[in-house]
């Protein structure tokens, strides 16, 4: 994949304890032009999530031995980033739609093939920009009319 311009102003933050992937995926998401932070604990997760307001979380279920969904929870239900789009991954066997109780957006079970990640975060994020426009659109009709 290559970088463009859409690209260039949408924020990922990763959030796992095993450095080595969380390197790779930095790289490899950098490399497309996407904003990367990225913590390999739940403290360190918080902490960023309130100074990065990311329009992407990919999040392990296991983080050092605390529960990321309680985190995912939390992104969607309270706080400045209700509008995150979140991936939960991991190694576990888990069933997808358990995995969306906590308010997930998708799941990707580990081990993956980056290109498989790239779409589901390009997915998530062409859904969202669809939304905006939309939304966009009839506040613009809304004006037209009122202006009428």
């Amino acid at each position: 994949m290559r970088t463009t311009e859409k690209h260039k102003s949408k924020r990922i933050l990763l959030v796992d304890d095993d450095i080595d992937l969380l390197m790779l995926l930095e790289r490899k998401l950098q490399k497309t032009g996407y904003i990367i932070e990225s913590a390999a604990s739940m403290a360190e997760a918080e902490y960023v999530l309130s100074l990065f307001k990311p329009h992407v979380v990919l999040l392990d279920i296991n983080v050092a031995g605390d529960d990321g969904r309680k985190l995912s929870w939390k992104i969607k239900n309270t706080g400045d980033n209700r509008d995150a789009k979140v991936i939960l991954m991991s190694g576990y066997n888990y069933t997808i739609n358990k995995q969306l109780l906590f308010g997930a957006d998708d799941f990707c079970a580990k081990p993956f093939q980056s290109e498989y990640l790239m779409q589901k975060i390009e997915s998530l994020l062409s859904d969202a920009s669809s939304v905006e426009d939309s939304l966009v659109q009839r506040v613009e009709e809304g004006v037209r009319k009122l202006s009428a």
